[in-house]
């Protein structure tokens, strides 16, 4: 598996510029910035850092066909890919927070989706492009400025229905929090959509973000850990499912305020969930510990890799800079060499 960082939208450009010279003599493949709508335009913060970089990948995640018309995205991409010498992405979804915060509808959201990559895919600088889809229409787009190495574009996608609709569309796909005992069902669903496109499964991007969470204090980490669950597939049923029994899994949902709580209050403590199922959300949604415990944690990334996950992008949260410095020193050697 090659390895990406996935970077909270709070970092100032200057700041972008040295955690992206610290990826790339790290070995990491991507670093990745979350793109929120109350955040620094992602796109804009991420020009000075593929300026300081050579060989480091920079991209966007997620960008939403509900904040952003796909012929605005190719634009944003491809001048970024140009800054980069070709070395941008862009990971193109649903957005959930966008529709919220926006209060739009939702309507055709799987097409919409698939619509933006293939949008975004076709823009070229070698002819105008002409699309005339469901959802969105262009006539003679033609940025001919882009002709450095295209850029890469995913899919953010989970469920079968995102999958199967834009899978073939892209270059990859990007699940999120994808838990062990689902990767497998997923990646085959992955598989079987592209060799029924007649798409080469070899070359295909296969990326799973996962949560990071690993401090010298193994409290803090696990403070860390309990304070983000919330985020961690915003805690749907369909993930619990898959190691959780139904009576706990009905509970989570119930008492999902508590870990609304949590993240807000900043302090990692979940009121009214046993520590013991809290810890199970963890172990299942995550990979925590202490930095002692790093190195016996790494096994833990295998039944990605055996259902054929290919990039993992690890999603930092508090001291980026340390938790780079860890991966490259103990997750890098293990799986790209």
């Amino acid at each position: 598996m090659k390895i990406d960082v996935l970077l909270e939208p709070d970092q100032t450009p200057e700041q972008l510029v040295e955690l992206a010279r610290l990826c790339e003599r790290a070995g990491i493949q991507t670093m990745w910035l979350q793109n929120y709508l109350s955040s620094r335009d992602a796109f804009l913060s991420l020009v000075p850092a593929v300026l300081a970089t050579s060989k480091l990948r920079l991209g966007v995640c997620i960008v939403s066909s509900y904040e952003m018309h796909p012929v605005k995205m190719a634009n944003a991409l491809l001048t970024l890919n140009e800054y980069a010498r070709g070395r941008a992405g862009l990971v193109i979804g649903g957005g959930g927070e966008w529709m919220l915060r926006l209060g739009m509808k939702t309507d055709k959201r799987v097409t919409a989706v698939r619509e933006s990559i293939e949008m975004v895919k076709q823009s070229s600088a070698d002819k105008p492009l002409a699309y005339h889809g469901k959802v969105f229409k262009v006539y003679g787009f033609q940025p001919k400025y882009a002709t450095d190495a295209p850029p890469l574009v995913y899919a953010g996608a989970n469920r079968e229905k995102m999958l199967r609709a834009s899978v073939a569309a892209g270059d990859g796909v990007m699940y999120s929090d994808m838990p062990r005992g689902l990767v497998q069902k997923t990646s085959d669903t992955v598989r079987e959509v592209l060799q029924a496109a007649k798409r080469p499964v070899e070359g295909y991007r296969i990326s799973n973000i996962w949560a990071w969470h690993f401090k010298k204090d193994r409290e803090a980490a696990l403070r860390e850990a309990r304070r983000e669950l919330l985020l961690r597939g915003w805690l749907d049923s369909w993930y619990l499912e898959s190691f959780l029994s139904a009576d706990e899994t009905d509970f989570i949902t119930q008492n999902k305020g508590a870990f609304y709580k949590s993240y807000l209050s900043r302090t990692g403590v979940v009121d009214g969930v046993p520590e013991e199922l809290v810890n199970r959300l963890i172990d299942n949604l995550s990979l925590t510990g202490s930095i002692d415990e790093l190195p016996g944690k790494l096994h833990e990334l295998d039944a990605f890799s055996a259902a054929g996950v290919n990039e993992i992008c690890f999603r930092l949260h508090d001291d980026p800079a340390e938790a780079i410095r860890l991966i490259g020193e103990h997750v890098v050697p293990k799986y790209t060499q």
